[in-house]
């Protein structure tokens, strides 16, 4: 047996009787509510001469988690902690949780929801002890004008599910929920007269209920995974602009030895990065689980390659310290440690691509994370160079900034953020100050110094921080 909701929004009165009732039945913590009732209101007045005529609608929208056919919380979860029962149910198991929310992001309902004080991500689980025991939802049971209601899908119905809204011709979901979802909700809604009326001007009135400001996801939240995308992809591109300089030089011992220092960052700057991570988890305690899932999260597969980044530079690090440095042996691992860090690039931008979130569903996320990876691999090699380094080397380094910085200021145009002019403004400055400054290092490489390429690197550092803060600002979190 198959459970789905059903709600009739012609009805509701907006009672919240079922939003009250689930809080109470699963004492839920100030901020988390896992059933939300949205107040839409919109239309307008208009005049025609003496006459006034309305547009003016209103009304209600009862949501919960919709134990979706196809859950996009349990196929992006990096530690599996979603099970689906036998009736559809889709219950988190908090024992495995890390508290990442990653879940939180990818539904397309904002079901889920952290719970800070215990440390993990909770939703709506259908009462299934109610349902066991043979009683209807809290939710369900408190309606008093029969709205929302829990009907049972034989297995036959499954596969002709005429009266689940996702499966019926043309429709849609009503405002503010996605038009259409992929995840093929357990959801039947009796849409509003008002829903046709939905247009400019159509707003969620009690926004400060249903998400509370203090208790919102900003992109100040996000400050570890900042600091994680940045230094993991600055030091995947400083391997690879190591690994250039190598192929470059015909001397192959005055490669080796100009760029250790710079190998060593590499190594410190991606090891830092792993640290800062754990703090944007709630149970930093299972991180230990995120690689049980690789076979469908791809924050799994980032961890995973990110790790194994890590793992064989050591190794390759290790070879150079203690001098054993065959060709075959080193040619090996640099081309496999490579590998791994081309693919946790392209993992990280994979975790981005979802489609509750638009502004992050596309090609531009990629292209920012390649600029930041060649951009700031190059120039921190550059800034660890000893001073007598090749000047040609200094020169194709100062190229690779002037590519990059050209690149950044183009996604800049593409992007701009018009919620935060101040912050968007000072990247365009610090854009057009690393640019000259580059252009300068390419003109006059003997002259400038390591000082210069040290300021170029701050510069592209400061703006890639603006830009990746303003990366998170894009995400509108909420229905």
């Amino acid at each position: 047996m198959i459970y789905a909701f059903t709600f009739d929004e012609s009805s509701c009165s907006g009672c919240k009787a079922c939003q009250a009732a689930c809080k109470d039945k699963n004492n839920l913590p100030l901020g988390v509510l896992w059933r939300r009732v949205y107040e839409v209101s919109g239309g307008k007045w208009t005049q025609t001469g003496e006459a006034w005529t309305s547009t003016v609608f209103a009304y209600n929208l009862s949501i919960a988690c919709n134990h979706c056919v196809y859950p996009k919380c349990a196929g992006v979860c990096p530690v599996d902690a979603y099970e689906v029962r036998p009736d559809g149910i889709v219950l988190i198991n908090t024992q495995k949780c890390i508290g990442c929310g990653y879940c939180a992001w990818a539904c397309p309902y904002d079901a889920p929801q952290v719970d800070k004080s215990a440390g993990h991500l909770t939703k709506c689980n259908l009462c299934y002890d109610n349902l066991d025991a043979g009683l209807p939802p809290a939710c369900v049971a408190a309606c008093p004008l029969r709205c929302l209601e829990l009907v049972e899908i034989s297995d036959q119905g499954i596969e002709d599910r005429g009266l689940v809204l996702w499966k019926v011709p043309g429709a849609e979901h009503p405002f503010p929920l996605p038009k259409l979802s992929r995840t093929e909700p357990h959801l039947v809604i009796k849409p509003h007269p008002g829903v046709k009326q939905v247009g400019e001007g159509t707003h969620v009135s009690n926004r400060e209920e249903t998400s509370p400001a203090q208790y919102r996801a900003t992109a100040r939240g996000e400050i570890p995974l900042i600091i994680f995308t940045l230094l993991a992809q600055m030091a995947i591109g400083a391997f690879g602009t190591i690994l250039m300089i190598y192929w470059v030089l015909s001397d192959k011992q005055v490669a080796v030895q100009i760029t250790f220092i710079p190998l060593l960052a590499v190594g410190v700057a991606v090891t830092v990065a792993l640290l800062v991570s754990l703090f944007h988890l709630r149970t930093p305690k299972n991180a230990w689980r995120a690689l049980t899932h690789l076979r469908k999260s791809w924050l799994s597969r980032e961890i995973l390659f990110t790790s194994g980044f890590v793992g064989l530079w050591a190794i390759h690090t290790g070879l150079r310290l203690f001098q054993i440095d065959t060709f075959s042996v080193w040619t090996s691992l640099a081309a496999l440690t490579a590998f791994c860090g081309l693919a946790a690039v392209y993992s990280m931008q994979r975790v981005y691509q979802l489609r509750s979130v638009p502004a992050w569903n596309t090609g531009r996320t990629l292209l920012e994370f390649t600029i930041s990876t060649v951009g700031l691999g190059c120039l921190l090699t550059g800034t660890l160079l000893p001073r007598d380094a090749p000047v040609g080397i200094i020169v194709w380094i100062a190229l690779a900034g002037i590519i990059a910085f050209s690149a950044a200021s183009r996604v800049t145009i593409t992007t701009a953020n018009t919620t935060n002019i101040m912050l968007s403004k000072w990247r365009a400055g610090l854009l057009l100050a690393g640019l000259l400054g580059a252009v300068a290092l390419s003109i006059w490489p003997s002259s400038a110094g390591m000082g210069s390429m040290f300021l170029v690197f701050i510069i592209a550092l400061a703006e890639e921080a603006i830009g990746r803060w303003l990366f998170y600002t894009r995400r509108n979190p909420g229905i």
